[in-house]
């Protein structure tokens, strides 16, 4: 199954997720009408069910049910409205920073921003959850762009690097299989359930109090039977959860293998959690994150009914006994890695692409790799980025900026869109107040440029991508057919035509075979002049909101335009890699065996 299909079914799941949770609602709140009633009948013995539901308390009840379970559920997703972010706040986790003294951070920050580049996906923004001793992690978010990857202090200091890179892997699959913004609306719809159980404990609480409220007997048995009601909602609402996170986990830790091509990493780790102190979590939020995180994160007494995660035994069963035939896949697959189609590499990573992730980041100087940990130095090597050939303004021409200037510019053109993802990491952090200052600098250097230069463009969107509270969110998959989007597919796939300074009748042939079956007839290559920035972005920003099966179609002809002369230029290889990165499907940096020549 490819990221295009994991996206799917991602979206697939979601759909069965809410029909279940609603008809779990409509369940609740009927209980919760027949339990008014049998209260009321108490009162009443001559009131029947049919003359109380369409009686005007009737109507109250079922809409202040309502009204609890849709708040509840309000509550929980405006609390989380910002995201990763908001879930990391809430659990009071502390960021890890651009440039960490601890060991073990150091070591986290180095295996995502491998990772991250390896999967052609942006580099997560980094926690630690410094109260937990115990081996565990989880990534949140509601886009690939907008992402939390949070470990426990335990982890840190128990796993080593394979270990640890096994864990991360783990949940980098997680980012790639479309699995964060579902476990967040999992989170939201057993909030609300559970507001029913805890408006029951305040009415119970309520008829216990002192004076006139004491034994108030009408007030004591709603209380108890809405907690009856609404934990016996929650249960079968966390049997939901249960049964969906328990096949995600089992992908999650098979994808995990497949990126690292080493299962002992990922068994490590399990192996330290069965046999060590384990995974558990104190913190109050445990359930809440147990069906997001690595290992389970609470103790159940109805296991294999609750429980979100196989049992470590049957996880190390599964990589054991798959690593063999998978081992021989790979073989009777390694020849033909040329032949894959260009999509299925989305949302993969290889050892090719770990070895040049791991080969890229040592080749930068160390002083450079610094200064992209420091806000300082990452705005500058992002403002020297967008300039490209552009002489500096005033303000980078003196001491340090300018010499890092120098520094950025001496590296070529073949680390541009790396050196992008480690600066966007850092600047990722940058406070609130700030990311609009350098989103305006930015803008004001690219004016000009990125109506000429649409790698200029590019640059600056995937920017505002990773900066802009606005862009964070994503574009919603509502548009079902190529045909309604084959004027932005002209713009993009024009733009792509002529990247490589081909001359027009070589531009027209790659953009005749690779339209072919994706546009109606007729539809041309665009001179360059037919394309500006405004264009290329409303173009980009539409070809977004197709689903995800029509971006796979839509990503190999787009790779076989680049691909069809046998060569690959760096301005044909990153406008590719950012037209991914803007459509959310993350891209890794070259094609085993094809980009020889970038």
């Amino acid at each position: 199954m490819d990221f295009f299909d994991h996206q799917t079914r991602a979206r697939r799941r979601t759909f069965l997720l809410v029909l279940y949770f609603l008809a779990a609602l409509t369940a609740v709140a009927a209980t919760v009408d027949l339990a008014a009633w049998l209260l009321t009948r108490w009162l009443r013995p001559d009131l029947s069910l049919a003359h109380w539901l369409t009686s005007e308390t009737g109507l109250w009840v079922t809409l202040a049910t309502l009204a609890v379970l849709i708040g509840g559920s309000l509550r929980k997703s405006w609390q989380l409205r910002d995201g990763g972010p908001a879930l990391a706040r809430l659990l009071g986790a502390r960021e890890v920073p651009a440039a960490p003294e601890d060991a073990g951070e150091r070591r986290l920050r180095n295996v995502a921003e491998e990772m991250s580049i390896a999967a052609g996906a942006y580099v997560p923004r980094l926690y630690v959850l410094p109260a937990e001793e115990r081996i565990n992690a989880f990534v949140a978010g509601l886009t690939p762009s907008c992402t939390v990857l949070v470990v426990t202090r335990g982890a840190l200091e128990q796993l080593d690097r394979d270990e640890l890179q096994g864990v991360v892997a783990h949940e980098f699959s997680h980012i790639l299989n479309a699995d964060m913004r579902l476990n967040l609306r999992l989170l939201a719809a057993l909030a609300g359930i559970l507001a029913i159980g805890k408006v029951g404990e305040f009415l119970l609480h309520f008829s216990s109090g002192d004076g006139h409220r004491r034994g108030n007997a009408p007030f004591a048995v709603g209380g108890l039977a809405l907690m009856i009601i609404g934990y016996a909602g929650l249960f079968f609402g966390r049997l939901i959860k249960a049964a969906i996170s328990r096949q995600r986990e089992r992908l999650a830790d098979a994808s995990a293998v497949q990126f690292t091509r080493r299962a002992d990493g990922l068994a490590g780790a399990l192996i330290k959690i069965r046999n060590g102190a384990g995974s558990y979590l104190h913190s109050l939020h445990a359930e809440d994150l147990s069906h997001m995180a690595f290992a389970e994160t609470l103790a159940l007494r109805w296991r294999r009914l609750l429980a979100t995660h196989p049992s470590i035994e049957q996880r190390l069963g599964d990589l054991g006994a798959d690593w063999p035939a998978r081992a021989r896949a790979r073989r009777r697959r390694a020849p033909e890695a040329s032949d894959m189609p260009p999509s299925r590499q989305v949302g993969r990573m290889d050892d090719a692409n770990l070895g040049y992730a791991r080969s890229l980041l040592e080749s930068l100087p160390e002083d450079l790799r610094h200064a992209l940990h420091t806000q300082e130095g990452a705005e500058c090597v992002l403002y020297t980025l967008a300039l490209g050939p552009v002489a500096p303004p005033p303000a980078l021409r003196t001491g340090r900026r300018a010499a890092l200037v120098e520094q950025v510019r001496g590296l070529g053109t073949r680390l541009r869109l790396p050196l992008l993802d480690l600066a966007l990491a850092t600047l990722s952090q940058a406070p609130a107040s700030r990311r609009p200052v350098i989103l305006g600098q930015l803008h004001a250097i690219t004016r000009q440029r990125s109506r000429e230069d649409l790698l200029c463009w590019a640059l600056a969107a995937m920017a505002r991508q990773t900066l802009s509270d606005t862009e964070r969110r994503g574009h919603k998959p509502d548009i079902h057919r190529l045909s309604a989007v084959a004027t932005e597919i002209q713009v993009v796939f024009s733009a792509l035509a002529w990247a490589g300074d081909s001359a027009r009748t070589t531009a027209l042939a790659a953009f005749q075979r690779a339209t072919r079956g994706l546009l109606p007839g007729g539809r041309l290559l665009l001179p360059p002049d037919r394309y500006p920035a405004p264009r290329m972005e409303a173009a980009v920003a539409r070809l977004a909101r197709l689903t995800p099966l029509l971006k796979a179609p839509l990503i190999d002809a787009a790779a076989d335009l680049v691909l069809s002369d046998g060569q690959v230029q760096v301005a044909e290889a990153e406008l590719l890699r950012a037209l991914c990165a803007l459509l959310e499907c993350p891209m890794p940096p070259l094609f085993p065996n094809r980009l020889n020549n970038i």
